[in-house]
């Protein structure tokens, strides 16, 4: 090794030992982290990379968006007197108090202060619909229903408190496929040799499945895991075609899908503002702002833009508390520090790989249904959501739900919905406003040649697509 990579080799050395007290601390955090994933508010939550969320999780867990900043950084702050809302969970009573704090204290060194929109806004996780990622990089705490609606959290958005409504959406089809792959893989089979059930850690946190599927699998849901593997033989598309209306296993087929986690779908989530019978019953006090989140990976792209919804709605709901210019500021500062972590990455890398090995494969979202579904189990399923389709067709508003390719293939939106359906994708600026209605969209123009019943049945149109 020459002069010159010895010295590099030493500078390395020196860096990493500066930053080896945050090290350890990152690496006391993501334990914390391993821990507390699996038990998320009592919920089955498939998805290992989430943190459990506090108001303050995105701050002093997984490391969060808003950190410790210097004085300086804070000056566009100050000089506007502004007071921002410092949320804090006691971890003994859960119990959350908030008061009103200058910046420079709310980024303090030792702050434990976080964004809380608790008070008027909830998250419907949809499940294998990208939630675990929208909970890890949101940044902002948020009521949370998942993997089932709760009819009293729809009591809530009828009648008050909440108002926000946030809910990811992804092709039916797609998250059908995803559902079904995720928990033919985690559920024990007979013949498993991994860990049933889960296994305590320090502090009585446990560890399973969800968040180490190689080496754990779920327990009791016994019934599910036969369907799967013995009816449907640990394959989508069996489902999927017994679901064809010319199929003699519909009846059955519709029963089972049912029974298959995750698989609830769109309009089951937003009966009550779908449903006539039940729009009816949304007060002024309830509902006024629904955020639509979608999940799409266009043809041509690389990858989805769900992460850039994401970083465009933690800007929204802090633009609508603090304003624009603030809340501007505020994101300016989350991406100072991103950087800094970013640089503690060489140095902890073997770290995060360990911890990261095994994501959910719902963090990285993908179109699956090409590779793995049959054309025939992608028609048939196609239309068996139908109605999700439609909804997310009234989800474009206005002259997009119109649009002509939709309306040649005979596709209309859902009638009598509530209001703010068609405004899903009013939020944010006008380019976000853009990129929502873009992907859902994509989503449409993806099935929409399944979706026209006047071209026969499934069977025909892939009899003439082959």
């Amino acid at each position: 090794m020459g002069n010159l990579g010895r010295q590099r080799m030493i500078l390395y050395v020196r860096l990493c030992l500066l930053l080896l007290p945050l090290l350890i601390n990152v690496t006391k955090l993501l334990k914390l982290t391993q821990a507390q994933d699996e038990d998320h508010l009592d919920i089955d939550v498939d998805h290992p990379s989430s943190p459990f969320f506090s108001d303050h999780a995105a701050n002093d867990r997984k490391g969060g968006q808003f950190m410790t900043l210097n004085a300086s950084s804070l000056t566009a702050l100050e000089n506007d007197k502004l007071i921002l809302k410092c949320s804090i969970r006691d971890k003994k009573t859960k119990a959350t108090n908030i008061t009103d704090v200058a910046p420079e204290d709310f980024y303090a060194e030792n702050s434990k202060c976080g964004h809380s929109f608790k008070e008027d806004t909830v998250v419907f996780h949809v499940g294998k619909g990208g939630g675990g990622t929208l909970m890890k990089h949101l940044g902002v705490g948020v009521n949370w229903v998942h993997p089932h609606p709760k009819p009293s959290t729809n009591e809530q958005l009828q009648n008050g408190p909440l108002r926000t409504l946030i809910f990811n959406v992804r092709d039916p089809v797609d998250r059908f496929v995803s559902a079904f792959n995720w928990r033919s893989a985690i559920l024990c089979h007979p013949n498993d040799e991994r860990h049933r059930g889960k296994k305590k850690l320090g502090g009585g946190k446990k560890i399973g499945a969800t968040r180490r599927p190689d080496e754990f699998c779920k327990t009791g849901y016994e019934e599910e895991e036969i369907l799967l593997r013995e009816t449907y033989q640990s394959s989508p598309s069996v489902l999927a075609e017994a679901l064809c209306r010319e199929s003699p296993l519909r009846a059955s087929a519709e029963q089972d899908f049912s029974k298959v986690h995750h698989n609830t779908t769109l309009t089951q989530w937003l009966d009550f503002l779908v449903d006539p019978r039940l729009v009816k019953n949304v007060g002024d006090d309830g509902i006024q702002e629904f955020i639509v989140l979608p999940v799409e990976k266009r043809p041509g792209a690389n990858e989805t833009l769900f992460e850039k919804h994401i970083e465009n709605l933690r800007r929204h709901l802090l633009s609508n508390r603090y304003g624009a210019d603030a809340s501007n500021e505020m994101m300016r500062l989350a991406e100072e520090q991103k950087r800094k972590r970013e640089e503690t990455r060489s140095c902890q890398r073997k770290v995060m790989h360990k911890h990261e090995a095994h994501l959910h494969s719902s963090e990285k979202l993908v179109n699956s249904t090409k590779s793995k579904l049959t054309k025939l189990g992608e028609c048939c399923l196609a239309r068996y959501l139908t109605d999700d389709y439609r909804l997310i067709q009234s989800m474009l508003g206005g002259d997009e739900a119109s649009n002509s390719e939709l309306v040649i293939a005979g596709l209309d939106p859902l009638d009598a919905t509530h209001p703010v359906v068609q405004k899903a994708c009013s939020w944010g600026n006008e380019q976000q406003q853009e990129l929502c209605q873009g992907d859902l969209m994509s989503i449409l123009m993806r099935r929409v040649k399944y979706l026209d019943e006047s071209k026969g049945s499934c069977s025909a149109i892939v009899s003439a697509n082959s």
